[in-house]
Formats: structure tokens, sequence, C-alpha cells
């Protein structure tokens, strides 16, 4: 299961023109101005992977200009640099390829994306900020996390004058809560992200086999009902996420065990 999020971002030096924002020398930022995004990707064995993704256009709202147009704010192969202040963690990968684990990307170059899909060997990218953008600038690190704690990425890029523009991603790994599972039924509450798709959600079940799951659905006045052994049944299940914050009466074969879920932002 992966989940992207968007943060806000703390300008810590001047200009620059990044992805939504159009942030140039004296102008402010708001929420929606962000141009950092974080793909989260938790493993089985309770570690992750933490990808921190720089969204980059021009003032005209392109990556690379069309044809017999003249970019005056280039952002094209524009040096981004990642360095991971606080926290557990390395940096394995760049968009420009892997690294041997580091604390700090230094000049990793932004890549069109709309180019990147028509290469022969595309390397990934992620989806663009802003609806509707075919093209955009991009540039990313991979960081493997495997220890509880907070996570600091500051992203830098080049600004106006010889200037940077600085962001601060807050992306610590979730903590988990430890549910028990007793013999034949429990009744829980789903801590992990709201709408989370049921299947990877019991991925965090260890010691028990889950063999229904019973959720109340206020609207319909109705159970709606899980079993994993029907997952592949057209019809079989009519929950499919969970819902943060809501209580599911879970069924296991045996003893019982525990579920091991995330603690949703």
């Amino acid at each position: 299961m992966q989940r992207v999020i968007r943060w806000m971002f703390a300008v810590v030096a001047t200009a620059a023109v990044l992805a939504g924002a159009g942030v140039g020398r004296g102008s402010s930022a708001s929420a929606g101005d962000d141009p950092v995004s974080v793909v989260i990707e938790p493993q089985l064995d309770g570690s992750q992977f933490v990808t921190v993704v720089f969204h980059a256009l021009d003032r005209d709202g392109f990556c690379q200009p069309p044809a017999g147009a003249v970019s005056l704010h280039t952002v094209l192969d524009m040096p981004a640099d990642f360095i991971i202040e606080a926290g557990d963690g390395v940096i394995i990968e760049t968009s420009s390829g892997p690294l041997p684990g580091a604390r700090s990307a230094v000049g990793v170059r932004t890549f069109s994306t709309a180019a990147n899909a028509a290469a022969g060997s595309p390397r990934r990218a992620f989806p663009p900020l802003l609806d509707g953008v075919t093209d955009e600038c991009q540039a990313w690190v991979r960081i493997s996390q495997s220890i509880p704690g907070p996570l600091r990425v500051l992203v830098f890029a080049p600004g106006d004058g010889g200037g940077q523009v600085g962001f601060v991603v807050e992306a610590g790994r979730e903590t988990a809560n430890t549910v028990p599972l007793g013999f034949r039924w429990t009744l829980v509450t789903w801590t992990g992200a709201d709408q989370a798709p049921i299947a990877a959600a019991l991925a965090g079940v260890r010691g028990a086999n889950v063999t229904a799951i019973y959720g109340w659905d206020a609207a319909s006045q109705s159970w709606l009902a899980y079993f994993p052994a029907g997952a592949g049944v057209p019809g079989a299940n009519t929950l499919t996420v969970l819902e943060q914050g809501m209580a599911y009466w879970v069924a296991v074969d045996g003893a019982g065990g525990r579920w091991e879920m995330p603690s949703g932002r």
C-alpha cells in the first residue's frame, strides 16, 4: 500500500518559480502552492520507503517550452538538493540513478515527464501536482527508513539572482498501533489511513487468520462484510475499504493474534 501526501512548505530563501506556485522574489506561499510531494510505501516488516518528489514548471506553466517559445525561467535540467536534516533514513536512489546510502543528494537534475514517458527505458515518474499538466519537470529521491521516528528532509532549488529557495518536508515514519485479536470475534477501531483497501490493511495482521470483517453502514442501515476467502468472487464482499476511526467486528480462525495498524495522518 502506498500513500501520497502533500505538505505545506517553508520558504527559507528567496525566489524560484515552482509547480503550482509561481513563487518569485517577494511573493508569499500558501498550502496550495506546495511543489513537494511525498510517496510513502510501507513494507510488511514495518519499515518503509519514502520518496520525496520536487515538481517544477516555469512561469508560463511549462517544463519544456513549446516549439518557437523561449523560457525566461528554465526549470528543465535544474539541480535540486535533498538533505536529510533529522531522523533515521538514508537515500538509496534518486531520479538520476542509484545512490549507495547517503544522507544527502546534491544536484539531482529535473527531467521532463513527457520526454521520459516516450523514452525506451523510462525512469520512475509521478503524477503532476496540477490537474491537466501533460509535461512537468521532476526530481526525486527515495529514502529507506527502518526505525520509527521523525524524518525531516530539506529540498533546495535555484532561485532568482543566484540565490536558492528551500522547502521543509516532515515525512516521519508512521507509528504502529498494536491491536490484540482475541478468540473468534474482536471489536476493533481502524487507526490507519481513511478509505484504506482492506486487502492491504490486513497485511498488518500477525499470528491470526482473519476469516471475516463486518462494518455497520449508517447510510443504508445495514452490515457490510468482507471475506478474505471470497476476495476474488464478484459480489461476495460489500465492505471494500476501512474508514479511519470506525469500528469493525473481526473474526479469526484460531486462538487469536494481533493487528499492527498504522497511525494515519
